[in-house]
């Protein structure tokens, strides 16, 4: 569901925080030791938060443009809603994220059409 959610900047370093925060406390690692994230990452073997909600977010869109025309995901990923939203909401949309993902990551859209490709290129969460 998470993957759904146009996340601003802010929310995602909050969640990675509190990824690190779980990952230290299984590892039983403080931060008085001063262990770099990256090291305990790959102790863990995990990757950071923001690459696998970028991978489910990619996955899901590589779905739904698979899906015929006609299809109500593939109509409302498209939708334009007149008017201006509240102050506290974000002005980043869906489509606006996973076009950030797909230029990050290396993929255009007609690369959904083949399901193989679009998995092995969107792929970037756990090693």
């Amino acid at each position: 569901m998470l993957e759904t959610v146009p996340l601003k900047k802010r929310q995602e370093a909050k969640q990675e925080v509190a990824e690190l925060k779980m990952l230290r406390f299984s590892l039983g690692v403080t931060r008085m030791d001063r262990i770099r994230n990256e090291d305990i990452r790959g102790t863990a073997h995990v990757r950071c938060f923001g690459d696998k909600v970028r991978e489910a977010r990619l996955r899901w869109f590589g779905h739904v443009q698979r899906r015929n025309c006609e299809y109500i995901g593939r109509r409302m990923v498209r939708l334009e809603l007149p008017g201006s939203r509240s102050r506290e909401r974000t002005k980043r949309t869906f489509t606006d994220v996973v076009r950030e993902d797909m230029k990050l990551v290396g993929v255009r859209e007609e690369d959904a059409e083949d399901r193989v490709r679009w998995r092995h290129m969107s792929h970037c969460g756990d090693p």
